[in-house]
């Protein structure tokens, strides 16, 4: 049986350890993603904070929109509620059919704008920005969703299996000193290929659970089944339809967005951005809007629906309010990203990554010595040492 299973964790793992290196490699970079970009771009993230009041959401929004062209409509507002940084805008839009990242995205664009002057501080041509290429590398790798979809799928489902196949065939047969010591500690003077086998071996031991959990939400992502089959146990193995807001008879009156973001800025003074999307449409029904109570994780949100004319709230949703399998979809970032814990949880997604881009190599490393030495030891088998055995070499010489 563990002959079988190795050789599943060996064809799956040469198969998917491209995919799975990159993923790996890229997870990595974009485990402190929020921390880096205000350092990184710093000037276009900070301004200076005034004791006059910011003006109208509308009033920002329309000088953005003007900076930008009426050819590129601002789709996201993303409102960070401290007075220093600025208001971000985003303008996307994506082709279905593209081959390549860069045919996906039609075109990708973010305004930043210092909200007590209307002044447009950049204009970020975000489908060429280095972090979001990474993003792209991690989710598509730079291909098209019809294309990326399948190789990205299948990749992260077998290595789940090699995860899997790779604990039982790591667990120790006895439990004695000696195999403890194997299986829990890297040789560092050992010979170089005893320190390739223990890194993969032992790195991969303690880098299990985090992986797994990783590979999973992955998948969440990926395929309709997994998402139904995290719900259906988050529920308690019970078939439940996902929850919408329920209905509010609040009313307001006045310009929609302006009501609706001053209405959600007096009901949750204490939250800490604010992320609406903005109808593309006239005729759309209404302005959605997540409110996040806290800047390390994107769970702990509340979910409102404000009509685009009037600004009435029309439905609102807070995490304890949803069933446990939404409750579960909503955690699916943060348990992948390692934010539910976090700066920790990342530190810990970070080197998870590490060691997830690290399995390739060191397994392709054991696979290719092995095989190279099986390769030898057939084309050695004339001189073997054996008794009786045929030696050409040596009936050569003695002629």
């Amino acid at each position: 049986m563990k002959n079988i299973i190795l050789k599943i964790h060996l064809w799956l793992g040469l198969a998917s350890g491209v995919v799975v290196f990159m993923l790996g490699i890229t997870g990595a970079i974009y485990a402190f993603v929020d921390e880096l970009k205000p350092i990184v771009y710093h000037d276009r993230f900070y301004i200076e904070p005034q004791n006059t009041p910011v003006l109208p959401l509308s009033v920002i929004l329309s000088e953005a929109q003007e900076a930008l062209g009426k050819e590129y409509p601002l789709m996201r507002a993303e409102i960070p509620a401290a007075p220093d940084r600025a208001y971000v805008f985003r303008a996307t839009k994506i082709n279905e059919k593209g081959w390549t990242h860069w045919s996906y995205f039609e075109y990708y664009f973010r305004v930043y704008v210092n909200p007590y002057t209307g002044k447009v501080i950049h204009i970020e041509d975000t489908k060429n920005e280095f972090f979001h290429l990474v993003l792209s590398m991690h989710m598509r790798l730079l291909l098209g969703e019809r294309i990326s979809h399948h190789v990205i799928g299948y990749s992260v489902c077998a290595f789940v299996i090699i995860l899997i196949s790779g604990i039982v065939l790591w667990w120790p047969g006895k439990w004695s000193k000696s195999q403890k010591e194997k299986s829990f500690t890297v040789k560092w003077t050992g010979s170089r290929k005893r320190i390739n086998y223990d890194l993969h071996n032992v790195l991969g031991f303690y880098a299990f659970l985090l992986l797994l959990i990783m590979g999973i939400t992955g998948l969440v992502w990926v395929y309709e089944w997994t998402d139904n089959s995290v719900r259906f146990v988050a529920n308690g193995a019970r078939v439940i339809a996902r929850q919408q807001p329920p209905l509010s008879d609040t009313t307001r009156s006045g310009s929609g967005l302006d009501v609706a973001f001053h209405a959600a800025v007096r009901q949750y003074p204490d939250a800490r951005s604010f992320l609406i999307n903005i109808p593309a449409k006239k005729n759309a029904v209404s302005i959605s809007m997540l409110t996040y109570h806290t800047n390390w994780n994107r769970s702990n949100r509340t979910s409102q629906f404000y009509d685009q004319y009037t600004g009435r709230l029309l439905r609102s949703q807070d995490f304890g309010d949803l069933n446990g399998g939404d409750k579960a979809y909503q955690l699916n970032y943060d348990l992948h990203t390692g934010a539910v814990l976090g700066l920790p949880g990342k530190i810990l997604a970070f080197f998870a990554s590490l060691i997830c881009a690290s399995l390739p190599v060191t397994g392709f490393n054991i696979w290719w010595s092995r095989r190279k030495k099986k390769t030898r030891g057939t084309s050695s088998l004339f001189t073997a040492k054996s008794p009786g055995a045929f030696k050409p070499a040596e009936r050569y010489r003695k002629a």
